[in-house]
């Protein structure tokens, strides 16, 4: 995993780069997708301007803060997009209530791996729903 700070989304890429490692290290599943998909996708907190990039490479995974042009896109207002790159919620479900979107752009395989890759395992969500009442 390389985390590039630069930029000032440098807090949302670590965030998204600490989930990831975690994700990674715990998932031999999770590991595989990110380890035979290819290209980039943008995870944009688009009212608030802050976007990063995850790219995958093989055997590397670089979170940039900054998006990249040319790529697809999961976006929405800083608190929905903080839920899914922390991991408390699935990229899809926050689809599926309207909070985030996508802007498509191909390939797609990386947007699908990302948000693959940075949902919180389901004990983990179900500890969370737990602890927080839900």
């Amino acid at each position: 995993m390389v985390l590039d700070e630069a930029g000032e989304a440098a807090g949302m890429a670590a965030m998204v780069a600490d989930l990831l490692r975690a994700n990674l290290a715990d998932s031999a599943a999770r590991a595989r997708v990110a380890a035979r998909v290819r290209g980039s996708a943008v995870l944009l907190a688009d009212d608030r301007g802050l976007g990063v990039t995850v790219t995958f490479g093989g055997q590397q995974v670089v979170v940039a803060a900054a998006p990249i042009a040319g790529a697809p896109v999961l976006a929405g207002a800083w608190l929905a997009m903080a839920t899914v790159c922390a991991g408390s919620r699935s990229p899809l479900r926050a689809l599926a209530r309207r909070e985030v979107r996508v802007v498509p752009h191909r390939p797609v395989q990386a947007l699908v791996a990302v948000s693959y890759v940075l949902k919180a395992p389901r004990a983990v969500s179900r500890a969370d729903r737990r602890r927080w009442g839900r």
